[in-house]
């Protein structure tokens, strides 16, 4: 119940501040949950999430916005949330809901084949709950590259989940754990 209190008065303390500023301030923390055993990381007021486990923040990526996770098992995975109109593809806010998830996919595979000379497969696209689950692989700079993504949108804010290059997990529970974090939590 604390928590929820705290929650609740962080969340007026970033309205009041926006409002104030005419910018956006963000509140940005992270809290493992031993009794339900999920790790909430959350940017107010842009989105959080619950990450299935006990997960260390690690660096941040301050162009991407990502922040950057690791487990015991040394998985990597990334996090990040926005405004969408925030990317460059969509500075005038015309894409929202799938629209503005197909328009990110496409403009970040393109940067990987560009760039990098990397592959893409789409995995799944769901209408519905506005998400694309898509993978990048190849070999840049004598390193292999095969990260997994979700991008999704919800009220007009970005979330981008991705697991990076591991076998300790299958092809499958990469998915479904990019999935079970968006799906089980979109605020």
């Amino acid at each position: 119940m604390e928590r929820r209190r705290i929650y609740w008065i962080l969340v007026v303390i970033v309205l009041l501040t926006s409002c104030a500023t005419q910018r956006v301030s963000t509140i940005v923390g992270c809290d493992y949950d031993n009794k339900k055993n999920v790790t909430n990381y959350f940017v107010l007021p842009y989105g959080s999430v619950d990450i299935p486990n006990k997960w260390e923040r690690t660096t941040y990526n301050s162009t991407s916005k990502q922040q950057f996770f690791t487990n015991d098992e040394k998985v990597i995975i990334a996090v990040s949330f926005g405004p969408c109109n925030k990317y460059e593809f969509n500075a005038d806010n015309s894409k929202k809901g799938f629209d503005f998830v197909k328009t990110f996919y496409k403009w970040d595979s393109e940067y990987f084949a560009t760039d990098y000379g990397l592959n893409q497969e789409l995995i799944e696209e769901n209408v519905a709950d506005n998400y694309i689950v898509w993978r990048v692989y190849g070999e840049y700079n004598n390193s292999s590259w095969d990260t997994y993504f979700l991008f999704g949108e919800k009220g007009g804010y970005s979330k981008s989940f991705s697991v990076m290059a591991t076998e300790k997990w299958t092809r499958e529970q990469k998915i479904n754990f990019l999935k079970e974090m968006y799906i089980k939590k979109q605020d």
